[in-house]
């Protein structure tokens, strides 16, 4: 039994929690949102409605938060501003699997020379990545064109375990027909009508190795390519090797256990799935969407506050049960009783407010138009289908976390320190603003500083002081800033004719140890190209903030001397005491500790339940359009 199985054994079906809701403009469903559809024959098949694919748009718009939240003009981080151009999703190019050419003795074996004249065809369908190409031709050279899973009856017991991982693919919230050989009808057939007919046979052996691959490439690292979906992922999947898999596949008695281990070992991914399987199993997934409506305030009627109360109750917020007692009343009073249900009463009042408080909007207690988004937002189908995302993302992330490490995940605003595979310390942080994304990558923190000064990106000193300067050109000298001449001298901002200078200007600006410096007390270092790193900051009450996306990129951290004790391993007070000297020191960690800055909108907390969280830059929906841009690719 592999690890994800041993898990799955010992779960019990998880629950949910419900912090975040998608933001405002992520709720107006237009172009380029596509939902992902758990349909078809297959348990768990996802296929595409068609009729939201023609309304794919050529470019995802970009979804944040909504537009009233508060920004900083002036405020740490060194990373320069990106833009996010990628218009369209190019998956991984596929070439014909195919010989050019072959010079060797042809086989005496009529499958074997079957199989050799179907890789010498011209017209042959199977297409492959480059490199599983070269490796399916190596070995089958290598064996004299033997066949791997047929003989005279059609598949082989051992291809009969593999077609079987295949068509369960769907219980991992892939597509089963992306891994049907072309040569079957359905995973059902065995391949036993297709007789003694050498090429037949030859197209099925091939093809099940061809998909057998494909399985592994996708379950090792996911269905996409992250870094051609955004240019806000620098990610590089672990993908099994193409030539090492077809050493399992041609000599490996446990091929199919060794298929299914290429899935994701890590025990959220487990979490995941059975969520996934539980949700799934729960029954009619295609409930009807809450109508929109005027706002219905305490005391108020409305039609809609039926299926208000059955969703809020679905999610677990069971005050909004409708109770009242009928038994005795005459026909006219039960009537009026039960026309209760569609009252805005008290205990409905308070599970909308507790749901406006998970979703983050302003708990009101009346049903407001974007209380009714959120609850859409939230239906048992919107779930499964985010619930499917997060299972492929879970394919990009390393093998090997790192038996300590911190995790530090986007659309929930927070940073866990893991050890041994359990949290030891959480804490809140502030990311990037949708135009200044924070990058998901994978790195080690290296140093940290106390009290470090902070050199201005450029970015920020053309974008943001600049026209500010132009203005006041003694605004740096007043809020404490040293510029610095191309030659190293420090000179007054006064001095600086500022109105000569556009996007290139010649000179740097440091903000030195204070109080108020943009860096606060402590910055964590990991380098990296993307000159993103975590700190401290001297804006405490935008920690108070539900969506947290105000940074140019680098991660600002809520309780930063804390996180010092658990990255450094030194006591609090000796934290306490470097910072207090107000001396900027650097201290070098005893051991490399990975980092691992990801996006997750749905993940477990520490009690196994899981939570959904907003998709705050849009990435999932770029994900929903890849999949859609694909399966209109493939028709």
């Amino acid at each position: 039994m592999n690890l994800v199985s041993r898990l799955l054994a010992g779960l019990s079906v998880v629950a949910f929690a419900l912090p975040l809701a998608i933001p405002a403009q992520a709720a107006q469903k237009g172009e380029g949102y596509k939902r992902l559809m758990h349909t078809g024959n297959s348990p768990g098949f996802i296929d595409f409605s068609s009729k939201r694919q023609k309304q794919t748009s050529q470019r995802v718009k970009k979804r944040t938060q909504p537009a009233a939240q508060p920004e900083e003009t002036v405020a740490g981080g060194g990373e320069a501003e990106a833009t996010d151009e990628l218009v369209v999703y190019r998956p991984e190019e596929l070439v014909t699997l195919k010989l050019l050419k072959f010079e060797g003795v042809a086989p005496a074996e009529p499958l074997a020379a079957a199989i050799q004249a179907e890789l010498l065809e011209p017209a042959n369908a199977l297409r492959v990545t480059a490199a599983e190409r070269k490796a399916i031709l190596a070995d089958y050279q290598a064996r004299g064109f033997k066949p791997l899973w047929t003989g005279a009856g059609g598949l082989t017991p051992r291809a009969r375990e593999v077609l079987d991982v295949l068509a369960k693919s769907g219980e991992e919230a892939m597509q089963p027909a992306d891994y049907l050989p072309n040569a079957l009808g359905s995973f059902d057939d065995d391949g036993a009508s297709l007789g003694n007919d050498p090429a037949r046979l030859a197209r099925l052996d091939l093809g099940l190795t061809a998909m057998a691959l494909k399985y592994a490439r996708d379950a090792s690292g996911g269905r996409l390519i992250p870094d051609r979906l955004t240019l806000y992922n620098d990610l590089k999947p672990e993908r099994v090797d193409p030539a090492n898999a077809m050493k399992i596949l041609a000599f490996s008695p446990y091929v199919a256990a060794w298929l299914k281990q290429q899935q994701p070992q890590h025990p959220a991914y487990a979490k995941l799935k059975e969520a996934y399987l539980a949700l799934r199993g729960a029954g009619d997934l295609d409930t009807s969407p809450i109508p929109a409506g005027n706002r219905v305030k305490l005391g108020q009627t409305d039609r809609r506050l039926p299926a208000v109360r059955k969703a809020l109750m679905g999610l677990g917020f069971h005050e909004a049960e409708f109770r009242v007692e009928t038994e005795g009343l005459p026909p006219a009073a039960r009537e009026r009783a039960l026309a209760r249900e569609t009252v805005l009463d008290s205990s409905l009042a308070n599970a909308i407010k507790a749901f406006q408080a998970k979703v983050n909007l302003k708990p009101t207690g009346t049903l407001e138009p974007a209380t009714v988004t959120a609850l859409n937002q939230h239906s048992p189908r919107e779930n499964l289908d985010r619930l499917a995302i997060n299972m492929d993302r879970m394919r990009w992330l390393p093998k090997n976390m790192g038996e300590r490490h911190v995790l530090m995940n986007q659309p929930a605003f927070e940073l866990r320190v893991i050890d041994k595979g359990r949290q030891v310390w959480r804490t809140n942080v502030i990311i990037g603003k949708p135009q200044t994304q924070t990058v998901a990558f994978h790195d080690e923190m290296e140093t940290v500083v106390f009290n470090p000064s902070w050199g201005v990106p450029q970015s920020i000193i053309a974008k943001e002081m600049l026209p500010i300067l132009r203005k006041d050109p003694s605004y740096l000298d007043r809020n404490g800033y040293r510029v610095i001449l191309p030659n190293g001298k420090i000179v007054k901002s006064r001095s600086i004719d500022w109105s000569v200078y556009g996007n290139k200007i010649p000179l740097s600006v440091q903000q030195p140890p204070s109080g108020d410096n943009a860096l606060g007390e402590i910055k964590f270092l990991f380098p990296n190209t993307h000159n993103i790193y975590m700190h401290d900051t001297p804006t405490r009450a935008l920690f108070a903030k539900p969506v947290r996306t105000f940074s140019h990129g680098c991660v600002r951290v809520e309780n930063p001397r804390e996180f010092a004790t658990h990255v450094l391993g030194l006591d609090r007070k000796e934290v306490d005491s470097r910072i207090d000297s107000g001396e900027s020191t650097t201290v070098r960690l005893k051991h490399k500790l990975p980092v691992h800055l990801v996006y997750f909108t749905a993940w477990p907390d520490e009690h196994g339940r899981i939570v959904y969280y907003n998709d705050i830059y849009g990435r999932d929906a770029r994900m929903e359009k890849a999949y859609n841009e694909i399966a209109v690719a493939a028709k």
